[in-house]
């Protein structure tokens, strides 16, 4: 059992398994690859192409993200008349494009390739892609390979608590049904319950299928006979009971920055006609998210930009968004495989360019790895693209807003009668009111009161016709410079106790607690000069009090304030910070710099020592 020849011609780059005879191996386990991945919502046929994000170093605009188009799998039919089944080709896209020509918009639709990892007589372990020439000699065949897949939209069960309001599919196909498999999803309930999606009428979550092997191009680059998933999701549409045809908003409460307004007629179109399927007379219809005077996890509680004018009640309205899960179970000699993958059905995304400031891979090496070791050449680039990244969602945030809604909320969480008295928060360092990022608020504060002089202490700053968004316009100017590799390095070397001040750390771990909140002390960051006497570089008396990590439980730790990133809020409602592995990194380099000369002259003078190497 020898893998079929590679016609890549790579000389010798081929993958490891090209080649190999695998007579003498055995199927330990298989994998679908990704294990979990983002797909997003459109109403266009043909959906995004593949692309990748590159580096762009521009002399006018400094070093910014960009997207550039990679090779992308394209779906063909196999009798050419457009219809089921398909097989893959290879397409080289010359651009990526985000909506049709016809306006609308490309959803995001990833693959799921089908591994197996085999163990050779060694004991050694080799990853081989499964195709039906790999089946046909392991004693099997396609139809072998089941694959299960469940799509659901919980939203409203999650707030209502009742499983007859959301909304499931689940469909089972072998490996050989080519078909394009719908996803119609209906609500699980009782007899007495009434189910919010009826099986006459199912929500679409879209759709799942396999395709033909391609035996054209055995290249190990792209192996087109793998076997494969595509999930298409939903087209992004509302849907809602026979009532949900337009909202009212009249008369409309002032707002941060627009005065009360009275507007009469339908203001708000929900649900289009065709798209009033679901049942009336749910939990689901006139749910409030008020009710009980508690918070309604997750965010937001709403489910159409409207239902919080009046009494706050909603319409009924859910979406097609979903999660899915994919399991493969495949039957080789007596023994059952099975595999897992997950896929998450989100809104289209139109900053491509701009990368979050963590990724999901961030959040499971926060979860599962051990603290980062600061690493002599890895670690400035780890920072550096931390805060290349910070930069990027930076540049996407109204800190105008966030600033004057999380001001709000500190004065709600604190009781203060009025949050735009200028100083309702006398006496606390960081400021939590008006006199935030003013320069009353030092020493956080530093070049924000000099670069907008003319705002006052105020929640909502009055910007002029050049400033309209004074404070945005300064976190841009400011973390632009930051995404410059030897400016950053050399405000790192020279201030890092600038860098530990203007930081927001993470919340502690549950070790890390104190038994009991606010009398027992909190856990203090590690910072290793700080415990250094002074015969030794150390410098506690001007240094102060290390930083220590945040207690969910502690009040004035769910209070927004300017510290980085400034005023942006958690999925769950709290201070968002970046990552813990992340900021023990940041805080552990700065150590370095502060302790190792050699490390500290690497970070000043990085264009000198690369020129030597």
């Amino acid at each position: 059992m020898t893998d079929a020849a590679c016609s890549c011609r790579n000389e010798g780059r081929c993958a490891p398994w090209c080649g190999v005879d695998l007579s003498d191996h055995y199927p330990v386990s298989v994998y679908l690859n990704p294990p979990m991945a983002i797909a997003r919502v459109g109403r266009s046929r043909e959906p995004v192409y593949a692309y990748r994000w590159v580096a762009d170093e521009n002399p006018h605009r400094g070093v910014q993200t960009r997207i550039e188009p990679a090779p992308t799998l394209r779906p063909v039919s196999v009798s050419g008349d457009g219809h089921w089944p398909h097989r893959l080709t290879i397409h080289h896209p010359e651009g990526i494009t985000f909506k049709d020509r016809h306006g609308r918009i490309r959803p995001v639709a990833p693959f799921f390739e089908l591994w197996a990892r085999m163990q050779g007589p060694d004991g050694a372990l080799l990853d081989v892609p499964v195709t039906p020439r790999l089946l046909h000699d392991l004693g099997g065949k396609l139809s072998d390979l089941v694959f299960t897949a469940t799509a659901a939209n919980r939203k409203a069960q999650s707030r209502t608590k009742l499983a007859s309001c959301a909304a499931v599919a689940r469909v089972t196909f072998a490996a050989d049904s080519y078909r394009p498999h719908r996803l119609d999803a209906i609500s699980p309930h009782l007899p007495d319950d009434i189910p919010l999606v009826r099986p006459d009428a199912p929500l679409p979550l879209g759709t799942i299928q396999t395709f033909v092997p391609n035996h054209d191009d055995p290249s190990c680059a792209t192996r087109l006979d793998q076997i494969r998933l595509r999930f298409i999701p939903g087209t992004g549409d509302a849907y809602g009971p026979p009532e949900a045809t337009t909202g009212s908003a009249s008369p409309r409460p002032p707002g941060d920055f627009e005065p009360a307004s009275t507007l009469y007629g339908g203001i708000y179109k929900m649900a289009r006609p065709e798209n009033r399927i679901l049942s009336a007379g749910t939990p689901w219809s006139g749910f409030n998210f008020r009710d009980g005077g508690t918070p309604k996890w997750p965010t937001p509680q709403d489910s159409y930009d409207g239902s919080r004018e009046g009494a706050g009640g909603n319409w009924g309205l859910i979406d097609d968004t979903c999660d899915l899960l994919i399991e493969a179970t495949l039957t080789l000699g007596g023994r059952l495989f099975r595999a897992k993958a997950r896929a998450f059905a989100g809104p289209p995304d139109f900053a491509p360019d701009k990368r979050p400031m963590y990724s999901i891979r961030d959040e499971f090496d926060d979860r599962e790895l051990p603290p980062a070791t600061p690493d002599r050449e890895e670690t400035p680039e780890v920072i550096l693209d931390l805060f290349r990244r910070i930069f990027e969602t930076a540049s996407m945030v109204n800190l105008d807003q966030r600033r004057a809604w999380a001001l709000a909320g500190n004065a709600s969480i604190l009781g203060a009668p009025d949050p735009d008295a200028p100083d309702w928060d006398h006496g606390l360092s960081p400021r939590l009111g008006p006199k935030t990022m003013r320069a009353d608020d030092a020493p956080l504060a530093e070049v924000t009161p000099d670069y907008t002089p003319a705002v006052g202490d105020v929640r909502v700053a009055k910007g002029g016709a050049a400033d309209r968004l004074p404070f945005t316009m300064v976190v841009q100017q400011v973390h632009a410079r930051m995404a410059d590799s030897p400016v950053l390095r050399d405000f790192l070397a020279r201030r890092p106790e600038r860098v530990r001040q203007i930081v927001r750390p993470p919340f502690a771990r549950l070790a890390d607690l104190p038994r009991r909140a606010g009398i027992t002390p909190p856990a203090a960051v590690p910072v290793g000069r700080h415990d250094r006497p002074a015969s030794e570089g150390g410098n506690t008396a001007e240094r102060g009090d290390p930083p220590r990590y945040r207690d969910p439980r502690n009040v004035m730790d769910q209070t927004y304030d300017m510290r980085m990133p400034p005023f942006m809020r958690h999925s769950m409602g709290v201070p968002l910070s970046i990552t813990r592995r992340h900021y023990d990194l940041l805080m552990a380099w700065l150590d370095k710099l502060e302790t190792d000369p050699d490390w500290r002259a690497d970070a000043l003078r990085p264009e000198a020592k690369a020129s030597e190497e």
